[in-house]
């Protein structure tokens, strides 16, 4: 069974929704690849969290050692899309 392509945009709203989800105050403020967790003021296990729904709801599995240098958003949707295409 082949997964369906997943687009940069796609992986981008999932983690959008989740940090809306997940961060208490985060729903309503503007999110953007520049941004990191901390600038809404997620602490370790709310980034956690939003990653791994993030990877539960596309179906994309990364090994957590590649998520260590994430500093902004735009580097956490550049993993999620190489591991999606990667699949």
């Amino acid at each position: 069974m082949t997964r369906p392509v997943v687009t940069r945009e796609d992986i981008f709203a999932v983690v959008k929704k989740n940090i809306a989800t997940v961060i208490e105050g985060a729903e309503g403020l503007e999110v953007t690849e520049t941004a990191s967790m901390k600038d809404f003021g997620a602490d370790s296990l709310e980034m956690v969290e939003v990653v791994s729904r993030s990877m539960k709801e596309l179906r994309i599995k990364i090994p957590r050692t590649e998520l260590s240098t994430v500093s902004n958003l735009k580097e956490l949707v550049d993993i999620f899309e190489h591991f999606a295409t990667a699949a």
